[in-house]
């Protein structure tokens, strides 16, 4: 390197890491923002839902940054130890508490939990286990007598519940957990036991040191007779002193790599005997006499899975909004290259980020319907438990699938997020790698069994649309399976037609068939036996599961769209141009992704697969002149964004810089210096 050039790059390098003001950053962004062709505020409200609640989350926002309970108020909570944040996640849920108790207005209590689930992913989850898992078993599975005794006590938190499925050698496979509850017939009791090491209840949240009591999912054993899966309430520590009660043992996991405000834990049991009315038996049932009554419909004992797996949607909104917020703005305000460019221009950097901008989108407004769905169906519940059931196959396959392919989509995001900050991933205080840390958690069980699940249900739908049944749900588009499948080349002529929802749906539907047809085949011409034939079609059954999971998001983001087209909101309305062309990008996208399996089945041809490339890449350059307007529309403010990287205002240098020195002893001599340096720097 010359001494020209190492000056310029030191020149460069210092102002960069300068204490000044970085001129370009602020100027930078308020040029890109300008480039908006659409209306930022009216986009927060739709993205939100409706401008009620997008203003309610602003107001939610402001009260948690000024509150000292809430929001760390001093140096960086990157730099707190584990049992730091313990106590901190416990005391903004403290204050949590105290807080929801004096908002009485309904939209504002649920913009106050999204704001702080946004700010703190412990608390996110504390909150999760307590007030969905553990009161939703209740609310689904207990008597009128059960949900009178606690409901009360946990809404007050007085009991602190926790969920306590999966097992140190079984993970989240029912069929497999040994934890039994034995029925003792003399004493009108259940004996709670785990008869093996690896029986131990393990990964439970709130588990290690907070909660109260659990809920159990047992083998049930009633007269020596096994009756599979039930769930059971057991306490676990007396409420006034925290200790453990007799016949449990329990701690907590230890180091992981996020999520350290959430206490982690496992449990064992040793005979610990409950009363028969512990078990949850608004749908089963022991009685007295020990005769035990099954669920009319054993399926329901799955379901509160099925809302557990749904929630990765919101949860991905929430990390990838933030994350892509970052890099973004981010992207904009770096400048290199011979021309000082902004690195977001460079083909490379945006083709990365656009197509993840456009599915936070996607996601977010799918996200809304199915969830309406799915709460409607769980008042059913309460109603008309058929027609509860009826819907539940469906669910199921939906949420598996879901489940599978938005969390492993999620640890592509936010991959890529991580490589565009470049060096400055690395440092906590950017967030991008604690983040990366949290959703592991997202993603740790094993996705190929969730999709294998779907897998199965698709075959059994296509078994029925076979033998002339009609379909209904998620798997409906099968009943036209005869007339996609009739063709076996696109039509695909001009570029044009790629900017068609309808058509690119229709190109991602015929690959969902072919690889639906693909497995259905393979297994029905196998010689072997069936557990061996699904074995050796597992890879494929998974890509099944995995294109009917995005056909789905990218159909229901259509139906949102026409929806949004023939709103009398004005201002939703004037939005539907852009929402396409997000749809546009997430359809190509997922076209593209996929084109070695129609290029496999000899769908395209070269040209038309170049038309594709193209379509992309120019989509991709679309979504980027906006960009900086897309995310500000999410709306997350700087501190709950806790990245200076990703300053709304772009001067970004000297927060970051500031934040480094403000670091714990980020400057003068180390203790260890006397010890192990001394000796070496005066040595004879």
């Amino acid at each position: 390197m010359s001494k020209k050039n190492a000056l310029v790059r030191l020149t460069a390098i210092h102002n960069h890491i300068s204490n000044q003001p970085q001129p370009t950053g602020p100027v930078d962004l308020k040029r890109e923002r300008e480039n908006a062709t659409f209306n930022i505020k009216h986009m927060n409200w739709l993205f939100w839902g409706d401008k009620e609640f997008a203003e309610a989350l602003q107001v939610a926002f402001l009260i948690i940054q000024r509150d000292p309970d809430l929001c760390f108020p001093a140096g960086h909570h990157f730099d707190l130890t584990i049992p730091e944040q313990r106590e901190f996640t416990m005391r903004q849920i403290f204050r949590y508490r105290q807080l929801k108790g004096s908002l009485k207005n309904s939209l504002m209590l649920k913009a106050f939990e999204l704001a702080m689930s946004m700010y703190s992913e412990s608390f996110l989850m504390k909150i999760y286990v307590h007030d969905t898992l553990f009161l939703q078993s209740f609310q689904l599975f207990g008597t009128n007598e059960q949900n009178d005794s606690y409901l009360d006590d946990i809404l007050k938190w007085k009991v602190i519940g926790c969920f306590a499925m999966t097992e140190l050698g079984h993970g989240s496979f029912l069929r497999g957990l040994e934890t039994t509850a034995t029925y003792d017939r003399e004493t009108d009791e259940f004996i709670i036991h785990s008869p093996t090491l690896t029986a131990t209840k393990v990964w439970i949240g709130m588990a290690g040191q907070t909660a109260t009591h659990t809920i159990a999912l047992c083998q049930t054993i009633v007269n020596g007779k096994m009756y599979g899966v039930n769930w059971f309430i057991v306490q676990l520590r007396d409420q006034k002193n925290g200790r453990l009660l007799p016949g449990v043992t329990a701690g907590d996991i230890g180091a992981k790599y996020g999520r350290n405000g959430l206490d982690n834990g496992w449990i064992q049991f040793s005979h610990v005997r409950i009363p028969r009315t512990n078990m949850l038996m608004k749908w089963a049932k022991v009685t007295q006499e020990g005769k035990y009554i099954p669920s009319a419909n054993p399926e329901i004992s799955y379901s509160p899975l099925i809302g557990e797996r749904l929630t990765v949607l919101s949860e991905s909104v929430n990390i990838f909004g933030q994350f892509l917020t970052i890099a973004c703005r981010y992207g904009c305000v770096r400048r290199q290259g011979a021309n000082d460019e902004q690195i977001m221009d460079y083909q490379s950097h945006y083709v990365r980020l656009m197509p993840c901008v456009a599915s936070t989108y996607v996601i977010e407004i799918v996200n809304r319907m199915i969830m309406n769905k799915w709460l409607g169906i769980m008042k059913l519940a309460q109603t008309n438990q058929e027609e509860f059931a009826s819907h539940l196959p469906d669910m199921h396959a939906i949420s598996t699938g879901l489940k599978a392919t938005i969390s492993w989509w999620g640890c592509e995001v936010l991959e890529r997020v991580r490589r565009s900050l470049g060096g400055h991933a690395y440092s906590s205080y950017n967030a991008i790698g604690g983040a990366i840390g949290d959703w592991g958690v997202i993603t740790t069980g094993d996705n190929y069994v969730l999709l294998q699940q779907t897998a199965r249900y698709l075959l059994g739908c296509f078994r029925k649309v076979s033998q002339d049944s009609e379909i209904i749900g998620s798997a409906e588009f099968l009943n036209n399976f005869q007339q996609i499948l009739s063709s076996t080349k696109s039509t695909l002529s001009d570029e044009s037609q790629l900017l068609n929802l309808n058509y690119t749906l229709e190109m991602y539907t015929w690959l969902c068939f072919k690889m639906i047809e693909t497995v259905a085949t393979n297994i029905a011409s196998s010689t072997t036996d069936e557990e061996t034939t699904w074995n050796n079609n597992q890879v494929d059954a998974v890509k099944l599961g995995e294109l009917y999971s995005y056909r789905f998001t990218l159909s229901e983001y259509m139906k949102a769209i026409e929806e949004y087209s023939k709103s009398t909101t004005s201002e939703f309305k004037a939005l539907v141009p852009i929402l396409i062309k997000l749809g546009n990008l997430w359809a190509i996208h997922l076209i593209h992704d996929s084109l070695g399996l129609f290029l496999e089945r000899g769908y395209f041809n070269g040209e038309q697969v170049q038309m594709i490339k193209k379509c992309y890449l120019e989509l991709c350059k679309e979504i980027r002149k906006e960009c900086i307007p897309l995310v500000d529309s999410w709306g997350f403010p700087d501190f709950i964004l806790k990245a200076p990287l990703g300053k709304f205002d772009g001067d970004v240098y000297p927060a970051y810089f500031n934040i480094m020195r403000a670091a714990p002893d980020c400057i003068g001599v180390p203790s260890y210096w006397e010890k192990y340096i001394k000796p070496l720097t005066n040595s004879e």
